[in-house]
């Protein structure tokens, strides 16, 4: 996969389908907040499409995004960050976590 043009010009292209499942959860955690948004974007979708794969529902995959997370402003940012990888809207997303 070609990197983001952000990305690619600060020199940082990532072969995410070289990378085991526990690697792009590395990933994903070493650029939060980092100017790289568009290839963790791509490590996200990544990640979701392999649990998918795996038989994971999209709904199981939000509740695991939200696990031990506690208040719904925080599962709110986190359906924000994560929606665009399952497919759905953040709204939906706190929808299938019951909120």
């Amino acid at each position: 996969m070609a990197a983001e043009q952000g990305d690619e010009k600060d020199g940082l292209d990532v072969d995410l389908k070289s990378l085991s499942s526990e690697g792009l959860v590395e990933l994903i955690q070493q650029l939060e907040g980092s100017r790289h948004h568009g290839l963790r974007k791509r490590a996200q979708k990544e990640l979701v499409d392999r649990l998918k794969g795996q038989g994971f529902t999209s709904q199981r995959i939000a509740i695991l995004l939200t696990t031990n997370v506690y208040g719904v402003v925080k599962k709110r940012a986190i359906a924000k960050e994560w929606a665009d990888a399952l497919g759905v809207t953040p709204n939906e997303l706190m929808r299938l976590i019951g909120k």
